[in-house]
């Protein structure tokens, strides 16, 4: 595959679940050793996500601003053209939720005669679990019927995919074909490449993006944590409940996002789950229906005429699928696993600073109250020796294995629950002072 042109700005939009994490960390951890051969991976992180949500579809993080998006959108457009590699590269799955007319202005603002769009793909029923169980991470921010489980989430998906009527994105993500038909028709399908990747191969996708940008063969290495895992049944089970009793009590999506979406649940994906603990299952028809769909999507990108690297059959062979099968219907969950939740949350908390939040986010009223608790010093007279205890909860936690390991590390978790729910409470009073 020859390498694109000199003077390209390469903008892989996704979608989700494709490889993208292990792509954008490659790009990321490996900046000297591209800007040594000319190209550069735009923005400060691993990828814009903010920037791709505020241009691709208005959204934005419970925490931020509305506007703020925006701003950074312009400066990194900035950065791009003010870039003097040969080669840049901007990446987020975000930007494949963008409608045909946010396309041309994503296009227009990056310079449509320079850009080249990536599409990576993978087969749907390789990405139905991993999906939802994403959803169930972000299930404050949803409309989401609580009465439907994984089983009856694929069924109003797959059997009425022109209207779900639940979680949206999923197919204006997942819909493979109709997307990179949006982008080849608003850019033309020469500067469009579809990647299908391949599993059995665990350098092919690395691969296509050096020879697109013309790295030497190796640049790009993949950290193993770059692998997002998947929740266990056991783990999206107990994340369902908790979540159910957090939209009970009407507690804000800002305090979810910090402390649950990028605190606790982060900290629970960094535990190695035990063999034995079993997976979320699709079944055998979500499965063929999938592979279904996969096929007819199959067709439409080679009729678009984009450029297509790998094989755009995997798209549609069942044979392919993993994890197929029934979920147990009551599955025990191991203390470690809310322990660790839990302990999570507690690091969230204590990290955050005695300080007022950045003017371009706003803060739930638990991250208020917190704020303004660690500012008074109400945290103890030794914050330090707090934070000691922090370390070495999470060090325990990480070593734990067996229910009698972990039983110090459920006190303290204990105490993480009591310091938040009571920071919540405390939260309506404090703004009516605010306002008085």
């Amino acid at each position: 595959m020859s390498a694109l042109p000199d003077g390209t700005v390469l903008l892989h939009i996704g979608p989700h679940k494709t490889g993208t994490t292990a792509v954008q960390m490659a790009f990321h951890e490996n900046r000297p050793a591209l800007a040594a051969q000319g190209v550069e991976y735009a923005g400060a992180s691993t990828q814009p996500m903010v920037e791709a949500m505020a241009v691709a579809s208005g959204q934005s993080f419970a925490v931020e601003h509305a506007d703020s998006g925006l701003r950074r959108w312009r400066e990194l457009v900035d950065e791009v053209h003010a870039s003097p590699a040969r080669v840049v590269v901007l990446s987020s799955e975000f930007f494949s939720e963008a409608s045909p007319e946010r396309v041309r202005r994503i296009l227009d603002d990056l310079g449509p005669e320079r850009t080249h769009v990536v599409v990576t793909l993978r087969p749907v029923f390789r990405i139905l679990a991993s999906q939802w169980q994403q959803y169930m991470q972000n299930r404050p921010l949803l409309g989401y019927d609580d009465a439907l489980d994984y089983a009856g989430w694929l069924d109003r998906v797959l059997n009425s995919p022109e209207n779900p009527g639940v979680t949206p994105s999923f197919w204006k993500r997942h819909r493979h074909d109709r997307l990179v038909q949006t982008w080849a028709e608003a850019i033309g399908a020469d500067r469009v490449t579809a990647i299908v990747v391949d599993e059995s191969d665990r350098r092919m996708l690395l691969r296509a993006f050096e020879d697109l940008t013309g790295l030497a063969d190796g640049t790009l290495v993949a950290e193993a944590a770059a692998e997002n895992r998947s929740l266990t049944l056991a783990e999206v089970s107990m994340l369902r409940a908790f979540n159910r009793r957090f939209l009970e009590h009407g507690w804000s999506a800002a305090d979810y996002t910090r402390y649950l979406r990028f605190g606790a649940i982060r900290f629970l994906l960094e535990r190695v789950p035990d063999p034995a603990e079993e997976r979320l299952l699709t079944p055998q028809w979500a499965v063929d229906r999938a592979a279904e769909l996969g096929a007819e999507m199959a067709g439409g990108i080679r009729a678009s005429g984009v450029r297509v690297v790998g094989d755009l059959d995997r798209l549609g062979d069942p044979t392919l699928a993993r994890g197929v099968g029934d979920n147990t219907a009551d599955v025990p969950v191991p203390q470690e696993v809310w322990t660790r939740f839990l302990a999570g949350l507690l690091v969230a908390v204590v990290r955050t600073p005695g300080v007022p939040p950045p003017p371009t986010r706003t803060p739930g009223p638990l991250e208020v109250r917190v704020r303004e608790e660690r500012g008074m010093r109400a945290w103890g007279s030794d914050p330090e020796a707090l934070r000691r205890r922090v370390s070495e909860l999470t060090a325990q936690v990480e070593r734990a294995r067996r229910v009698d390991e972990v039983s110090r590390a459920a006190l303290l978790a204990e105490v993480a629950r009591r310091v938040a729910a009571r920071a919540v409470r405390r939260a309506p009073r404090l703004r009516r002072t605010r306002r008085s």
